[in-house]
């Protein structure tokens, strides 16, 4: 392991520039966003084809944090995925972010997002001391709740970077392993939601990092078995495929604008079926 880098001093905040901010030429214009890449996240269990999916969006490459993708193959064209190679930490996924190499791609797909937030850990361990200016073994070594108030940190970083690709016409895809969390209900009891396996904070912080990803996404879709049905606690066999873009009050999904309107499921009956892309991206 490399050694740990000395604590930064603290500096105080300067002082908001309005001087400088008032000189600004600031114009309006219709908000189109027409040039800015799409903002996906697709959750799943392990299994059901997020990877599979991924691979026909338009000119992917893979930014890969787990091994699955290494036999993945476009089912449309037989062709292994693209993938960046050598990203084993946080700092290189951020470091591949920040760098040129993705920009003959059009989609940079991140898979998955979970593995790149259990990445956090160890990067603040390395980098980040307690309060008190020790480092620390354990992520509850920093105090209750500050661990994931440092993991939150992190990952918001992540999508200042992705943003910045967006902004430069690339989509964003982020594959997500399934979880249900609990979800605070004012008017009732308490519930369990699915959706993206991210940290979803608790009663007493707001590291809420599912619930920000979920925020920041222009897109969320489900990969979900289609039709099954639970009879007397069991449930139906069923092998075919659907991608939700609809939610319910049982799980997370989402789409801005009104392209998936008629469409609150979307094909994905096997492994070549595009649909999905199809409508959001056009072509064929």
């Amino acid at each position: 392991m490399a050694p740990r880098a000395p604590a930064p001093p603290r500096a105080p905040s300067p002082p908001v520039p309005t001087a400088a901010v008032s000189k600004k030429n600031f114009t309006i214009a219709p908000w189109l966003g027409e040039n800015d890449g799409e903002k996906v996240i697709l959750y799943a269990p392990s299994g059901m084809g997020k990877t599979t999916l991924a691979s026909m969006a338009p000119s992917p490459v893979f930014i890969g944090l787990d091994d699955g993708g290494r036999r993945i193959r476009n089912p449309k064209t037989g062709e292994p995925v693209d993938v960046v190679q050598d990203v084993e930490t946080y700092a290189d996924v951020r470091a591949v972010l920040q760098s040129d190499i993705l920009l003959n791609h059009q989609t940079v797909v991140i898979d998955t997002v979970t593995v790149l937030q259990d990445l956090t850990i160890p990067h603040m361990l390395q980098y980040i001391p307690h309060e008190k200016g020790h480092y620390v073994k354990r992520l509850e070594d920093y105090g209750f709740g500050k661990g994931y108030t440092h993991m939150y940190e992190l990952m918001m970083a992540v999508l200042a970077d992705l943003d910045r690709l967006v902004r430069r016409g690339k989509n964003i895809l982020l594959l997500c392993q399934f979880r249900g969390a609990v979800r605070g209900n004012p008017s009732g009891e308490d519930y369990v939601k699915a959706g993206p396996a991210l940290y979803p904070g608790s009663k007493k912080d707001v590291a809420n990092i599912q619930a920000k990803y979920c925020e920041w996404a222009d897109h969320i879709f489900r990969i979900d078995w289609e039709n099954a049905t639970v009879t007397d606690g069991k449930i139906a066999p069923v092998s075919t495929r659907m991608v939700r873009t609809h939610p319910d009050a049982t799980f997370e999904a989402k789409s801005r604008g009104t392209l998936f309107a008629d469409y609150p499921a979307v094909t994905f009956s096997e492994p070549s079926d595009g649909s999905l892309w199809r409508i959001l991206f056009g072509g064929e």
